[in-house]
């Protein structure tokens, strides 16, 4: 197991400028002949947060006791904007490897760096959001020294999302069903995850729920670091960053063990 997230790790480095210009490469294709262009990887996250604030905030009406709307709003988006990424990513990588299969087959590009160029490829959009985040935190003064931490959340997301890809892109290959899925699970989580409800407002024989729930630490770590520790405890940073590390070495060995075997499927 070692031996293979090694030399994963390793390919990733010796091939990094591959990599970027890669990334850069499908960026650009993927929006290639919309008229808004460039503006949509902006424009995308924007709008699907503005629409789930509105249906929370406008159409259900919710609101904690004590506190402003503009913070249940950093409230709602310290959960959404990392759970955007996570759904945009798993969704994208289910199918990449099929999509990008002669690639593969001409050695191109070798099989872990396509799934690593999903998440890049997501990465721009998350920042985004979390640039949009940080200005609501602004606005509100809630940010706080804690937000210096935020480039190291975001890098755990991109560790854990990297190794959840390398695990979800073989099977979305070998199982076409897992792209469907993965797309129904992550309309599942939304609902089920304490994005846009907290924690306590769960009854409490089901609470384990949540603490089996990785989406959980995700939204606890990024909460922590910009709304404070009324949100989130700094033990969700840990248990995310060690979550992170072990989808990442798990991940690593799935995908080394896979490689040989993505050649030759047909």
């Amino acid at each position: 197991m070692a031996v293979g997230v090694s030399a994963l790790v390793s390919n990733q480095w010796r091939f990094k400028r591959v990599l970027y210009a890669s990334a850069k490469a499908e960026l650009r294709k993927r929006y290639a002949g919309t008229l808004l262009s460039s503006l949509w990887p902006v424009l995308y996250p924007l709008l699907f947060l503005g629409a789930y604030l509105f249906v929370w905030i406008v159409v259900v009406g919710v609101r904690y006791p004590g506190t402003g709307r503009l913070d249940y709003v950093m409230f709602l988006f310290g959960g959404l904007v990392p759970f955007l990424y996570l759904m945009d990513t798993m969704t994208a990588g289910a199918a990449v490897i099929k999509q990008n299969i002669q690639l593969v087959k001409s050695v191109i590009l070798p099989v872990d760096l396509i799934i690593t160029r999903t998440v890049l490829v997501g990465l721009v959009g998350h920042l985004v959001g979390v640039a949009l985040l940080i200005a609501l935190g602004a606005v509100n003064g809630s940010l706080t020294w804690r937000v210096g931490l935020l480039p190291i959340v975001v890098a755990i997301q991109v560790l854990w999302l990297v190794g959840l890809a390398w695990i979800v892109a073989p099977l979305g290959l070998i199982v076409p069903d897992v792209g469907h899925l993965v797309s129904l699970a992550s309309i599942l989580l939304m609902f089920v995850s304490p994005i846009a409800f907290k924690p306590e407002m769960v009854p409490g024989r089901y609470r384990v729920l949540l603490q089996l729930n990785p989406i959980t630490y995700m939204v606890d770590a990024y909460r922590w670091v910009t709304i404070g520790p009324s949100a989130a405890s700094v033990n969700a940073l840990f248990l995310f960053g060690a979550l992170a590390a072990a989808a990442f070495v798990i991940g690593g060995a799935f995908c080394w063990r896979f490689k040989s075997f993505a050649v030759d499927f047909e």
